[in-house]
C-alpha cells in the first residue's frame, strides 16, 4: 500500500501527502491513530521500506521496484 500511494504522489494523481493520508482514513478505514498510511510509513522508515520492497523485487519481480519518492525523500511531511 505504501509504495502505490507513494506512486500517486509520483505521479501527481495526488497533490500531497495529507490529502492522501485523508482519503486513507477517511475512505478506507486506516487507523486514524496512526495519522494516515504515509504517516505512518515515516514512522515506521522509508529507507526501510524501500529495503524491504527490494527485497521482495528479487524474489518475486519489478512489481515489487521500490518509487522514486520511497528511495530520494526522507520524508514525505517536509515541516519534521
Amino acid at each position: 500500500m505504501v509504495a502505490e500511494a507513494a506512486r500517486c504522489l509520483d505521479d501527481d494523481i495526488v497533490a500531497s501527502a495529507g490529502e492522501l493520508d485523508l482519503a486513507m482514513v477517511m475512505g478506507t478505514g486506516f487507523p486514524p491513530f496512526r495519522g494516515g498510511l504515509l504517516r505512518y510509513a515515516e514512522s515506521y522508515g522509508l529507507a526501510r521500506i524501500a529495503d524491504d520492497l527490494k527485497k521482495w523485487r528479487e524474489r518475486r519481480g519489478g512489481r515489487f521496484e521500490p518509487p522514486t519518492s520511497l528511495t530520494q525523500k526522507k520524508a514525505f511531511y517536509p515541516y519534521q
